[in-house]
């Protein structure tokens, strides 16, 4: 029985010796004690409890019993301070020197998004024909090739709207040059066999069927 007393005495000096030093509100009080603080009475708290009343010079402060927190009264303020140090930087901000504060810290600036890696740049159709007609010009009989090709270009407009056509969706569709050179020689090969005066008409025609194949390969 005598132990059980024993022990009960000691848990009442533990809780006791708890509230005296480590309870939050009696921290605070050593806190505003080291800082000239003068504890001046207790104010009924409307939640029951006895919070701290303090002062110092003309300053008024009062420590809520629940939760620790500093209220400053004079002056005025309209939220709880965490502690004291908090109490005394608000309060040597405020009697500063507007000159003298310190300058708010400018925004962190976000940090740039790295720019997109550039895509492969495309060929304008000038360069394109240009690389068509390099084609054509490193193929067996090359130079007879090329000739021809400009030759139909010069005195044939249906040949050059055909021609031009399978260049832009080639290069639209991203086909190479050497192809559209391929194009050009197959059509050729079928001008030999083709009879009558619409010779380059129907080798235009060629030309376009050939455009309207890439883009059926490309959307099928």
């Amino acid at each position: 029985m005598m132990w059980m007393v024993g022990g009960a005495l000691i848990l009442l000096v533990a809780r006791f010796l708890w509230l005296a030093f480590f309870h939050r509100v009696n921290a605070m009080s050593r806190q505003a004690e080291l800082m000239n603080w003068l504890d001046i009475g207790r104010v009924s708290n409307a939640d029951g409890g006895k919070d701290i009343l303090l002062a110092r010079n003309e300053r008024g402060a009062r420590i809520d019993w629940r939760t620790g927190e500093v209220w400053l009264m004079n002056p005025k303020v309209e939220e709880p301070f965490a502690d004291f140090l908090a109490v005394e930087r608000w309060l040597t901000l405020r009697d500063m020197p507007k000159a003298d504060r310190p300058a708010p810290a400018a925004p962190e600036e976000p940090e740039p998004e790295p720019a997109p890696e550039p895509g492969p740049v495309r060929d304008t159709l000038p360069a394109f024909q240009q690389k068509v007609d390099d084609c054509l010009a490193r193929a067996q009989g090359g130079q007879e090739l090329l000739e021809t090709k400009q030759a139909f270009e010069a005195g044939s407009e249906p040949y050059l709207e055909a021609s031009t056509e399978l260049s832009k969706t080639a290069l639209e569709l991203d086909v190479s040059p050497a192809m559209v050179a391929t194009f050009h020689i197959s059509a050729f090969a079928a001008l030999a066999e083709t009879a009558g005066a619409d010779k380059l008409e129907r080798v235009a025609a060629s030309l376009h069927a050939a455009a309207r194949q890439i883009r059926a390969s490309v959307t099928a």
